[in-house]
């Protein structure tokens, strides 16, 4: 039998479409497992579980034309592309000098996977080396890891590292916290046996209660604190004055920071957070529809040993020479096992190489008056929506480049209304805090010009006059 025929014999036995195997190569290798059949690959399903009948799937297309029927749903979607966006909650719109994509495409970097081998990877090393150096100095704490997946689950390790510390199952959280923060938060820590507080926001300034955390801690066994800042209300807290609380109480302070806020005040750190978490998205970071995003832990020396993530040092071989090497990752499950502080086995490598490129390419000047611009264009645009009819600025506190506003109408229908016109007017905010649905939460960074707020302005108030 030749090859054409062959193939014609296995037709009906072999899948059809987007197969790429011929009936001869499908052939060859029943013949290596010693089956008749591609059915037989299939004798432990029950019958009643299979599918007797095609897929229902269109036919295969070429390249071009497959290609040209994704841009075509693509098209489809709304995008910061296609509307002009005031989102925010984590992930924001920031412009990525082009450099930062023509370094991180390089095949030496293109990995998000860990250099276990420092002999072969001495440059992937010294590039996240630098990285946590370049953390270091931002947020204001002398040991950085590597990274992990993203800023909520950062936030979560950061707490599960105060219980480890202390030897503590008791959390005091601000109440203030993005929700989807609070959601990872208790994923990680409840099963865990950990009780989390959480600590109202003064319902006039937005800033955290610092008497009521003071009176929790005065009770004992409690292993830390835990603030966001901004919060989930667009209000920079007063990390300063809760950090002196905890080291009254003797007790530990995670502060989870926006990292472009410590471009224009002093990093938590230098204020005497033990430990700051923080979403990388900000540093060069696409936004991508949600990810992959990088988060990063900083913490004082003495939490250095409960710090998930990978560490790389500065070290010296058996020859003197000077190199790069993972130093510590003793806390995770494939090395500690059932002695594991952290089932985090992995690291977001190419987005913390791509947060390092983007500083450095900034500069310490440079990266301060985006920030400075960030502040200045929250607060051009607060200005003109408080002044529309019904607005008013839901808390007092100082904000950064959000702001939270309380709207004369809910916020799901204005922002329904400001997409119609092309705009992605902001993120609601958490009912649970705010106990409405009229708050809206409105991000606003360096990519927005004058024109740019003028227009949303504009639209504002046609939307909220009904139109």
């Amino acid at each position: 039998m030749n090859q054409k025929q062959n193939d014609s014999a296995l037709e009906e036995r072999v899948p059809v479409g987007y197969n790429v195997h011929t009936g001869a190569e499908v052939q060859a290798m029943l013949e290596v497992m010693g089956l008749d059949s591609v059915e037989q690959l299939f004798a432990d399903v029950p019958a009643e579980l299979r599918l007797r009948r095609a897929l229902s799937l269109p036919p295969a297309l070429s390249e071009w034309e497959l290609m040209r029927d994704v841009r075509a749903m693509a098209d489809m979607n709304a995008t910061v592309l296609s509307h002009s966006s005031f989102l925010g909650c984590g992930a924001y719109e920031h412009y990525i000098p082009a450099v930062v994509d023509a370094i991180v495409s390089r095949g030496e970097f293109l990995t998000a996977y860990t250099p276990y081998q420092p002999e072969m990877s001495q440059g992937l090393l010294q590039a996240l080396f630098e990285f946590q150096l370049l953390v270091g100095r931002l947020l204001g704490r002398e040991c950085v890891n590597c990274s992990v997946y993203d800023g909520a689950t950062a936030l979560a390790e950061s707490c599960w590292m105060m219980c480890a510390a202390s030897g503590l199952r008791r959390v005091v959280v601000a109440q203030a916290l993005w929700p989807q923060y609070r959601e990872v938060l208790d994923t990680y820590l409840l099963p865990r046996a950990v009780e989390l507080e959480h600590v109202a926001q003064d319902p006039e300034t937005g800033l955290v209660d610092g008497a009521a955390i003071g009176g929790l801690l005065a009770q004992g066994n409690v292993a830390g604190v835990v603030l966001q800042s901004p919060n989930a209300l667009g209000v920079i807290e007063d990390v300063a004055a809760i950090a002196q609380v905890c080291a009254q109480n003797d007790t530990l302070l995670t502060v989870s920071v926006n990292p472009l806020l410590c471009g224009w005040l002093e990093a938590p750190g230098q204020l005497g957070a033990d430990i700051v978490a923080c979403e990388a998205q900000p540093l060069g970071l696409a936004l991508s529809a949600g990810g992959p995003y990088a988060g990063i832990i900083a913490c004082a020396k003495p939490l250095e040993r409960y710090l998930p993530g990978r560490l790389v040092g500065r070290v010296h071989d058996l020859h003197g020479k000077l190199g790069y090497a993972l130093v510590k990752e003793d806390r995770e499950q494939h090395v500690a096992r059932d002695r594991a502080t952290s089932h985090i086995c992995s690291n977001q490598a190419l987005n913390a190489i791509r947060v390092a490129v983007h500083l450095s390419c900034l500069g310490e000047r440079n990266f301060m008056r985006i920030a400075q611009l960030n502040a200045a264009n929250a607060l051009q645009l607060r200005a003109r929506l408080t002044a529309l009819p019904g607005v008013e600025l839901l808390r007092s506190g100082v904000h950064f480049n959000e702001f939270a506003l309380r709207l004369p109408l809910d916020a799901a229908v204005f922002r329904a209304r400001m997409r119609v016109r092309g705009l992605f007017a902001g993120v609601p905010v958490d009912p649970r805090i705010v106990g409405h649905g009229r708050g809206l939460l409105v991000a606003v960074t360096e990519t927005k010009s004058p024109a740019d707020l003028d227009a949303y302005a504009r639209h504002a108030r046609a939307c909220l006059q009904g139109a």
